[in-house]
């Protein structure tokens, strides 16, 4: 909308605002509220539910919906959580003092990833924003600006989809050439707000003097980064905050490289599959692997088990280090909940050291980071006893406990400040003596109203006088009208209410002066005073953010020893020969939700390298699966296990083909997504993965289902040499175990019982070639009618079948044995010319059973 002459000239300034931003909801204060006009109005009286009124009238008339500045937070949390970029227009004068109109800027542009106040982020989840560049590769740029926490890599394109899983960014940033791409399509579909910023802002020369300038150096080579494409994201990031903040954004204090084939890599899909921090139905953290394990005290010792269980090592020698802590206090289980009561008065050191930096900490965060640094060194008294300590320990006790600060926080913040800077009061009695004696003068003229109260009292002889003050009138003498005949002369009238009448006088009038004038250099020497003591913490921001990490990890290790304790889970022995060897492991989560768990044994090594489990519906097939991989995943995190024994070789990706799903949204049913998903396992396992699929195949017909799920072994067998568990109703495949000495047949054990048959969620060795769906059925609910007319067509189906299967064993033995292709496709027909054939074999085939179909 163009300005117009006709706007008053707040409107004008108004529009002067909304024309740079035209993609932000522009919160402007006026006195006590933040308003909003027009089509942000709306937009606002939507989604806070509050009422849309309008000021003006004519052609001067606008929408208009305000909420009450104090409110801010909690209706800013609904409006970025419906995701819209909101700015914050303040006054940048006071209004009594302005001449004219007041002066009012944008001082802070909020959006889902660039927000620092804990009612809008969530206390265990870190709160990342991304932004990747470049051409056959991707920079990638990913940041908690809440905590000041910056991670770099360089990615192959495909790969940008499973790092989007991984840390789930509540925004991503895109230059504009690729506004309309894919890229800003498939993240939209994903939730992820989508902001585009100039192209400018990744080209190279540009986002080198940002990062120059922002970590004041003079060479990028101390920035220890030196790939043109993470260093274009990584400026273009920096400007953005920059651009949004319009403050210090000092917490930012170096990019951290990590390289994601020097963790274990899990992709997007296997993450959900495992369902190791959201589970499948609402994506809550319910029922999920870190709920079952996250005992710990503080939100940063959430933040960081979170991030382990996402990127599980890989290095032998750290992952030990970490079990080494973790056993520290299992063994020492008093020490640990020692420890853990000191941890839980500690509060989010890396958010407040974030709002140091940015100079919006309050006097009661203050007051947090005080308690905060108190409990380091109790926890480093309590852990310096022992000799032989785990160097995890020894690493996290050699924290700086930042007395100083402490003592300064201490002796300048007052026990209980105030929630706002505004309103005063922060600062404790004895610390300045120049404020001392402003509040001396003050507490003087206070004294003195006090005298002059009961001084005109006595003069007057009227006994209900009294002095008050507002902020319109200032100080005021109140008389009760029925007293009004025994006013002095020198009263002046000011203003007359209900049942009394107020008066004031020269003298009064003079003395409140003095009072306004000293609380205001009151107020203004606090918040002076204020600014410095936070300058002086932001020089240890650095400091703050290792202290803030080392009580992550130390909350962390005593947390999983209390789950190892609690829940019986091992020590897991990491070893380097390719190995998995579980003695009665067990499903961390299934185990929580269940009376009795059943537990298995699991062996893959490079005599065993694939299972092939066969079973029944219901039967434990998946949870053996599943099971295995956290276990694995959770070994590799740093993590006691769920068994009575593991031993370990470090496995570099786990990928997972599991359920039934549809993505009907991309076009793709439950069987393209299934080999979607098995083509990437295939193209990206290694001999050092871990890989579990589950039911391939069985979204086509059945002979195709098979020959797939076939071949797929044998290319993981011949090609690949991963270890696998593959599940799967074809038992016909167990036949592979005649060929390939390390394909081994397991079974779900099932017992029958007078028809009936019973779970007992047991992992045998050996085949099996019953698959009792109707059995699972009759349990599921089915109509009798239904369940007997089952049993006649599959008994029929069964004779009928008999010389099929006879002949597909022979045929299938005999094909072990060959190795050549088009030998191959003769045995099998399958050649161009055949299709024909086939057709007509396939429709005799069916009219000969239709009789199967009738009473």
């Amino acid at each position: 909308m163009a300005l117009q002459d006709n706007l008053t000239p707040a409107m004008r300034q108004y529009w002067e605002i909304k024309k740079r931003l035209p993609d932000c909801i522009l919160l402007f204060r006026m006195g006590d509220f933040y308003e909003t006009f027009y089509d942000d109005a709306k937009r606002v009286s939507h989604v806070l539910q509050i009422v849309l009124t309008s000021r003006g009238k004519g052609d001067k008339r606008a929408p208009l919906a305000g909420i009450p500045f104090h409110a801010l937070d909690a209706y800013l949390h609904k409006l970025i959580k419906a995701g819209y970029k909101v700015a914050i227009v303040e006054q940048l004068e006071d209004p009594k003092k302005a001449k004219g109109l007041v002066k009012r800027g944008v001082v802070r542009i909020i959006t889902p990833g660039t927000v620092t106040e804990d009612t809008l982020l969530e206390m265990k989840s870190n709160n990342y924003i991304m932004t990747f560049y470049g051409k056959d590769n991707f920079g990638i740029a990913v940041s908690d600006f809440s905590t000041g926490e910056f991670y770099v890599t360089k990615i192959n394109k495909d790969e940008v989809w499973d790092e989007i899983e991984r840390f789930s960014p509540k925004e991503i940033l895109l230059p504009e050439e690729m506004r309309g791409s894919r890229y800003e399509t498939e993240i939209s579909k994903k939730g992820i707000m989508v902001n585009f910023i100039s192209d400018s802002y990744y080209w190279f020369d540009n986002a080198q003097n940002v990062l120059l300038e922002h970590f004041k150096v003079y060479s990028l080579d101390a920035i220890g980064v030196g790939d043109k494409d993470i260093l274009s994201a990584s400026g273009a990031l920096i400007k953005y905050f920059y651009d949004t903040q319009f403050k210090n954004i000092s917490h930012i204090t170096k990019l951290s490289w990590y390289d994601p084939r020097q963790r274990m890599i899990i992709d997007g899909k296997t993450l959900r599959n495992l369902e190791i921090v959201k589970n499948q139905v609402d994506n809550s953290v319910k029922n999920t692997l870190f709920s079952v394990i996250d005992k710990t005290v503080t939100p940063m010792g959430s933040r960081k088990l979170k991030s382990w269980l996402l990127s599980p090592l890989i290095n032998m020698d750290k992952i030990i280090k970490r079990l080494d802590a973790v056993e520290y206090f299992v063994r020492d289980y008093q020490l640990g909940d020692k420890v853990r009561d000191i941890l839980g008065n500690v509060y989010d050191i890396h958010r407040i050291t974030t709002r140091v930096a940015m100079g919006n900490v309050t006097p009661k965060e203050l007051l947090s980071l005080k308690k905060s640094l108190a409990a380091i060194p109790l926890v480093k008294k309590m852990l310096l006893g022992p000799e032989n300590q785990p160097y995890e320990i020894e690493d996290i006790c050699r924290m700086n406990d930042l007395n100083d600060i402490k003592q300064l926080i201490e002796h300048a913040i007052t026990d209980d400040p105030p929630t706002l800077i505004r309103d005063g009061g922060m600062i404790r009695e004895g610390f300045s003596e120049e404020l001392d004696e402003m509040r001396k003068m003050v507490n003087d003229s206070r004294k003195w109203l006090a005298d002059l109260e009961m001084q005109e009292k006595n003069r007057t002889g009227i006994k209900s006088l009294k002095i008050g003050y507002n902020k319109v009138m200032g100080y005021y003498i109140e008389i009760p009208k029925s007293q009004t005949s025994k006013v002095p002369i020198e009263y002046i009238r000011k203003s007359t209410q209900k049942n009394t009448e107020r008066f004031i006088t020269p003298e009064l009038k003079e003395k409140e002066a003095i009072i306004l004038n000293a609380n205001e250099q009151i107020l203004s020497k606090e918040i002076e005073i204020y600014t410095q003591i936070i300058d002086k913490i932001k020089e240890r921001i650095g400091q703050l953010q290792t202290i803030a990490d080392s009580i992550a990890r130390l909350d962390v290790y005593a947390s999983l020893a209390v789950v190892a304790r609690e829940n019986g889970y091992v020590r897991p022995e990491i070893v380097s020969d390719d190995i998995v060897l579980i003695k009665k492991g067990r499903h961390p989560v299934v185990e929580t939700m269940v009376d009795s768990f059943i537990p298995n044994d699991v062996r893959l090594d490079t005599d065993q390298r694939v299972m092939i489990i066969t079973g029944p519906n219901m039967s434990g097939k998946s949870t053996s699966l599943r099971q295995t991989a956290l276990i694995i995943l959770m070994a590799q995190a740093g993590s006691f296990v769920p068994a009575e024994k593991a031993r370990i070789g470090i496995v570099d990706r786990i990928f997972s083909r599991v359920g039934a799903r549809d993505d009907i949204a991309h076009g793709q049913s439950t069987f393209m997504m299934e080999m979607t998903e098995t083509a990437n396992i295939l193209n990206n396992a290694t001999d050092r993965s871990f890989v579990i699929l589950d039911e391939i195949g069985r979204g086509t017909s059945t002979y195709d289902g098979m020959a797939l799920a076939w071949a797929i072994i044998e290319y993981i067998e011949r090609q690949i040499k991963c270890k696998t568990m593959f599940a799967t109703h074809y038992h016909l495949l167990n036949l592979l175990s005649l060929k390939y000495k390390d394909i081994v047949n397991y079974n779900i054990g099932v017992k029958e019982q007078n028809g009936e048959i019973i779970f007992i969620h047991k992992l045998l060795p050996g085949g099996t070639d019953k698959s009792y769906g109707v059995h699972v059925a009759k349990l599921a609910g089915l109509p009798k009618e239904v369940i007997i007319r089952a049993m006649q067509i599959a008994s029929t189906l069964e004779k009928s079948d008999h010389v099929h299967k006879e002949a597909l064993s022979n045929l299938t033995l005999n094909i072990l044995n060959e190795d050549n292709l088009e030998k191959l496709e003769d045995k099998f027909n399958i050649t161009i010319e055949n299709e024909k054939e086939l057709e007509k074999r396939e429709k005799n085939m069916k009219q000969t059973n239709l009789f199967m179909f009738e009473e």
